[in-house]
């Protein structure tokens, strides 16, 4: 495609926009608006991954040891354990440390010194682990199903477990949202594209007559739904950046424990991703209105007295 011909498009397509400035405006806005909700579900959707990524890297096993484990053994068990590659540090914590820690305040620890010795007391000495990262959280725990000294071990399994099948949901709802809408999408752009053709027959039939080919034809269609497509990612993205803070502080202040883990480089990546997704639908749009463009044909000409 040569420099005048996309100068020829690029004015006729900013000609038919202005024109038609009504449909144009339904399309950039239906299309920017299907945009911003497929931006905010991505978004929720990365903030609960690196959520739950926060969540595995602080992940705390504690390992609750069998009553016959005594001082030694728990200490031997905690610098074996110490040489994992996934064990970042251990605390070991005996039942007295576990019992002051239960009944921390004064009076109950002094209720505590008279009514329980260290031989009747039924805390059981247990291991704190740090996990180095969140990624070997699930190594971890199968070598420590093969301690014969751990008992037990817990490591708040039902919480993550809720927040993960929360954030596979939020992947299927983002899927589907994204299809449906894009479809909406395209349905809006098609038809106004199909109207834009209906109104400017005459002229196509005479581009043809002239000896315009069909690519010629299509060309300034092509080009304005690219530049609907650029208008509506660039509202999206805007709209998007602008009440993203405001999101995440309406989040903190119903989920006190969430953090936001999505950076400037993510961001930015939605936002290409986004300016895509707007150009492909605009784009993709026009090309399925104008599938049909042979029908304006010599033929097509004569019956209308062209």
């Amino acid at each position: 495609m040569s420099l005048s011909n996309f100068k020829f498009f690029l004015v006729e397509a900013l000609t038919n926009l202005r024109k038609s400035g009504v449909m144009s405006f339904i399309t950039i806005s239906t299309i920017g608006i299907a945009l911003i909700m497929m931006g905010t579900f991505l978004l929720a959707t990365m903030n609960m991954e690196g959520f739950l990524s926060q969540m595995q890297s602080e992940a705390l096993v504690t390992a609750y040891l069998k009553k016959t484990a005594d001082a030694d053994s728990a200490n031997t068990l905690s610098l074996r354990l110490t040489s994992m590659d996934e064990v970042e540090k251990i605390q070991v914590v005996t039942p007295e440390q576990a019992a002051k820690e239960l009944f921390s305040d004064p009076n109950e620890q002094q209720l505590l010194q008279i009514g329980i010795t260290a031989e009747e007391n039924p805390l059981p000495t247990t291991l704190r682990i740090k996990v180095r990262n969140g990624a070997n959280l699930s190594n971890l725990l199968d070598k420590l199903k093969n301690e014969p000294l751990i008992d037990t071990f817990s490591y708040g399994e039902e919480l993550y477990r809720q927040f993960e099948g929360l954030s596979r949901l939020l992947w299927i709802t983002s899927l589907v949202v994204i299809i449906l809408l894009g479809l909406a999408s395209l349905f809006i752009v098609y038809n106004t594209v199909r109207l834009t053709l209906f109104m400017r027959r005459e002229e196509i039939i005479i581009m043809k007559l002239v000896g315009a080919t069909n690519w010629f034809v299509r060309g300034p269609f092509i080009v304005e739904g690219l530049i609907q497509g650029v208008f509506a990612s660039t509202l999206a993205v805007f709209v998007l950046f602008l009440t993203y803070n405001f999101v995440l502080t309406k989040l903190a202040e119903l989920i006190p424990f969430f953090t936001a883990d999505v950076n400037l480089d993510q961001l930015v990546k939605l936002a290409i991703k986004l300016f895509m997704m707007g150009v492909v639908l605009g784009v993709s749009g026009s090309l399925i209105s104008l599938r049909d463009i042979n029908k304006f044909s010599r033929s097509t000409a004569l019956y209308e007295g062209v």
